[in-house]
């Protein structure tokens, strides 16, 4: 009976110890950058620390797809304005937060709803035949999701034929 006892315990904590490495491993899947102002919720203009403006293009089989108005406004969670939103369909973005706080370009894919990576855009995959481009003022970026919008940016994000 002792021996069947200690083989339970012994299996009992390698179960446990398999546990508690599969979910603490470093290479889980996260599907949150934790970007803080994603979480930004602002009631109004007044006392903001940033305003300012990125220009955001993106093309999809040389087809530009239309950037919505009021992305980040009135979402559930927020009855004001996240931290990066549009207020028309031209791809101006705004990026008004209360204090300093670094605005990456996946912050706003993520308040979007929308995917986006060096091999994604919004549910288009980069494959053998296809790749997902992204140029900053006229220059190619290998940042993509990581890369922090500064004012007056001009950003373009081409998925196509490579």
């Amino acid at each position: 009976m002792k021996a069947e006892n200690v083989v339970i315990s012994i299996a009992g904590i390698f179960t446990m110890v398999f546990l508690y490495l599969v979910m603490t491993s470093a290479d889980s899947i996260q599907d949150d950058n934790n970007w803080q102002i994603s979480e930004v919720c602002l009631d109004d203009h007044n006392s903001l620390h940033t305003h300012e403006h990125v220009q955001l293009t993106i093309i999809i089989n040389e087809t530009q797809v239309e950037i919505s108005p009021n992305i980040g406004i009135g979402e559930p969670g927020c009855n004001g304005m996240k931290g990066i939103h549009t207020h028309d369909n031209s791809g101006k973005l705004h990026i008004e937060t209360p204090s300093p706080m670094s605005a990456p370009l996946g912050a706003f894919f993520e308040i979007w709803g929308e995917s986006f990576s060096d091999d994604e855009i919004m549910g288009h995959k980069a494959d053998g035949q296809h790749e997902v481009l992204l140029t900053i003022n006229g220059e190619v970026n290998s940042l993509y999701e990581e890369y922090m919008m500064e004012d007056g940016d001009i950003i373009e994000i081409e998925y196509g034929p490579k």
